[in-house]
Parts: C-alpha cells; structure tokens; sequence
C-alpha cells in the first residue's frame, strides 16, 4: 500500500507540473500577441450659410441636413510581456457633409461683397430698431456709425464684449448686417437694428431674435 500512495504521489506531481508549464505556456502567448485594433475620431459637420434671392428678404431656410465624417484609424498593435506597441497600418477619410441655410437677400441698405460664410456662434438677443435722425438720436447726429459708415438698413449696434465690432451677423427676420455701432443702452445681450424709415423703426418695438455671427471661409 505504501508504494502504490507513493506511485501515486509521483503521478499527481507529474500532473501538476503539467498543467503549471501548460498554464505558463498560455500565459507567455497571451502577453506576446499581435492583433489589430481601429480607432474612430468623428468630425462635425460644418454649417455654411448662402446668401440668395430664392428666399425672402430676412429669412432662414435650411437647404441641405449635415452629415459628420470620420478619420478611422486601423492599428497593429504587439504585445510583448504584456506591454503594446501601437503601429499604424491605415487611415481612412470620410469627409463631413455640411448643413447649408439660405439666408434671405435684403433688395435694400448694406450688402456685403460676398455670399458663403460658415458658422461661429447662434445667439438669442434682444432687439430693438431705431433710424439714424437727428429726430430720433438728437441733434448731435452724424448719421454715421461707431466705425465711420453711414447709418442705414444692414448696420446694427450691438456690445462689443458680446460681439465684436466688425462682425458679420444675419439677424432672423431682418437679415445680414453689420455689427458696426454701439449705443448707450446697448448693453449685454442687446441688438439695435438700424432701419431707413422712422416708422418702421417705431413700429418694430422690442422682441426677442436668432443672431448668427458668421465668419467667412478660409
């Protein structure tokens, strides 16, 4: 009996040591490997507007719906001792689809030289209209703006802290314009949308407006 538990014995050390060196065996493939691995980086869609005569005057109408792209970068990435180092071995490019809005062309007051511009920023503000009189700013008008133009439809103020002097806007409702006066009651997230008649600007009161500030392409 005492040699059969001794054979015994030698058998199951046998085993053991088997399946140790088959375990470490496992364990030295498993940290040295090599596989493939891809990676996504999405691109947004960029959001250009044009400026057309196929809407009417002050109006925005979406033309085309955006769609993102993509840079799909495909790895091979080896392990040794369990530590990966990460080759490249492909990149593909799926380009964005733009979103595209007609902008409304005024058939009056400032035009800017060029019709495509790209998105910076939407604001939501509120806006008031005024004409550039002396009956109605007092009699030490000039009828000319902050930056030297002369005051008519397409020049509005606005708070240069909010948005810059200079600035391209399309205000929804009223149209391109540029942000090129301030005023003293013009203050945060105010617009004054400069208007050729009196009247009208009377009329416009105050309500609340879409302001995109545009930016032109590179």
């Amino acid at each position: 009996m005492r040699n059969c538990s001794h054979k015994v014995g030698a058998i199951l050390l046998v085993l053991v040591c088997a399946m140790t060196a088959n375990a470490n065996k496992n364990r030295k493939q498993d940290t040295n490997r090599e596989e493939l691995k891809v990676e996504t980086f999405p691109i947004p869609a960029p959001v250009r507007y044009e400026l057309t005569r196929q809407v009417g005057a002050g109006r925005l109408v979406k033309a085309q719906e955006g769609k993102p792209g993509a840079i799909i970068r495909t790895y091979q990435v080896s392990y040794e001792d369990g530590k990966p180092h990460k080759k490249q071995v492909k990149e593909e490019r799926q380009d964005p689809v733009p979103t595209v809005f007609y902008m409304g062309k005024a058939g009056n007051g400032w035009q800017p030289s060029r019709g495509d511009f790209i998105r910076h920023r939407v604001l939501t503000m509120s806006a008031t209209a005024y004409d550039p009189s002396p009956e109605t700013i007092g009699p030490g008008a000039t009828g000319r703006t902050r930056m030297g133009y002369v005051a008519t439809r397409g020049m509005v103020a606005v708070d240069p802290r909010v948005i810059p002097l200079g600035s391209l806007v399309f205000v929804e409702g009223y149209g391109i314009a540029l942000a090129c006066d301030t005023g003293g009651a013009i203050k945060g997230n105010r617009i004054d949308l400069c208007y050729a008649s009196k009247s009208v600007a009377d009329a416009f009161g105050r309500k609340k407006v879409r302001v995109h500030i545009l930016k032109t392409p590179r």
